[in-house]
């Protein structure tokens, strides 16, 4: 097997294992705040919320930074450090004392964690231009896969082996990430410059401001930003949506877990398609038939009138406007220099957290004045979308010097 294929094995499993061992605690965390010493549920559900979302939010901010010092010291060594760190922290939050010692070490995940922040990077740094697509789209469709299967692995493990070694499950995967890396990763060999000082070395880098600058740089990571808010801010309008229509609050239950599940695998699929499609189609235009399929569909939902028509126009968003996170990743990657990789996914991987954390945000206000200005929004949010990529969206041209595949540019 070559070397790119083992990155990618080492990558796609520990992604699986990670992201998977991320939500295994999302069913019991109200819960283990109350064993920690919270006993209104309403102080619970508060605390809950505070201690699932510092996480995302602090490796939004600092993800950019560890991705500049991934692209200084290579890859390899920071993937080990996060596998590690993420490890240790887990196995310490099975023995938290009180919510607070819960909060300190979630938010210390937040900030020597950040594996989402280049995990792209990592998967792409040797694989060939042409299958760049296909990486980011298989990547993304086992971390959604990973976080549909979860919750389910860590409410059935919670009740066999209990809330606290729960925990320490998911460090136990942290560490067969680490062993991933450190047997089967290797860096891309970096080249002998010995005629350049530290400095001109360093002076290779771009700045947070310059990579911004690059060409479809801004467009693209306005897509990955909205598109994640328009993803989360279904989170809380489903479940409230299906129990207004659904008397039996049992049967409302199963009902909005079904929706989310089949959604989740829908979406995955659709990763997976859009990252082989994406090399033999001109980009520019699947990227819009992705956006106008998703706004044709949320305005379909603002007139839904039966969990039937919630759970197939869900699931249809999922297949036809699924993927398109894919697709900008990969089209960022046609413009990002091999010298910044991590730090350029880093800064992309933070607009969609962001994203991540204000798509529930919106959904929650928007549901407490009315119930479907979720889609509402969702639709003038796919229409200023696709008047973005039209307005600004530039194909790339392909070149001697871009390392292109001249296939690919062609069909931009």
């Amino acid at each position: 097997m070559t070397q790119w294929r083992l990155n990618q094995l080492a990558v796609f499993i520990s992604a699986g294992c990670i992201f998977a061992g991320y939500t295994l605690i999302l069913p019991f965390v109200p819960l283990y705040i109350q064993m920690l010493g919270v006993q209104s549920p309403s102080q619970a559900a508060l605390w809950a919320g505070i201690v699932l979302g510092i996480s995302p939010l602090i490796a939004a901010l600092i993800g950019p930074l560890w991705g500049r010092l991934a692209d200084r010291v290579g890859l390899k060594i920071m993937a080990i450090r996060i596998t590690f760190a993420l490890a240790l922290i887990w196995f310490f939050m099975a023995y938290a004392q009180n919510v607070w010692h819960l909060f300190f070490l979630r938010t210390l995940i937040g900030v020597f964690g950040g594996f989402n922040a280049f995990s792209i990077a990592l998967a792409t740094q040797l694989t060939p231009q042409e299958r760049v697509g296909k990486t980011i789209g298989t990547l993304h469709a086992v971390q959604i896969i990973s976080t549909a299967v979860g919750p389910l692995m860590g409410g059935l493990l919670a009740g066999v082996l209990g809330i606290r070694r729960t925990f320490t499950v998911t460090g136990i995967l942290c560490l067969f990430s680490l062993i991933l890396f450190i047997v089967l990763y290797k860096d891309k060999e970096r080249l002998a410059l010995p005629h350049r000082t530290p400095q001109a070395q360093a002076s290779r880098h771009r700045s947070f401001k310059e990579l911004f600058q690059l060409q479809n740089f801004m467009p693209l990571a306005a897509v990955l930003f909205l598109i994640t808010v328009i993803d989360r801010s279904f989170s809380p309008v489903i479940p409230l949506f299906v129990v207004a229509l659904v008397k039996s609050p049992l049967q409302a239950a199963r009902s909005a877990g079904l929706i989310i599940s089949v959604a989740s695998v829908a979406e995955s699929f659709a990763a997976w398609y859009s990252g082989r499609r994406i090399a033999t189609v001109p980009p520019k235009q699947f990227l819009l038939t992705r956006l106008v399929s998703g706004g044709i569909v949320c305005t379909a939902l603002i007139f839904a009138a039966s969990v039937n028509h919630l759970f197939t126009l869900r699931v249809l968003l999922a297949l036809l406007a699924g993927g398109t996170l894919t697709i900008a990743y990969t089209l960022a990657s046609q413009v990002i220099p091999q010298s910044d990789r991590a730090t350029a996914f880093g800064l992309l991987s933070s607009c969609s957290m962001f994203g991540g954390a204000i798509g529930p945000l919106l959904g929650g206000v928007l549901s407490s004045i009315n119930i479907r200005g979720v889609f509402v929004a969702n639709a003038l949010i796919y229409a200023v979308l696709i008047g973005l990529v039209l307005k600004f969206f530039r194909p790339v041209k392909a070149g001697p010097e871009s390392g292109l595949p001249l296939s690919l540019m062609e069909g931009s």
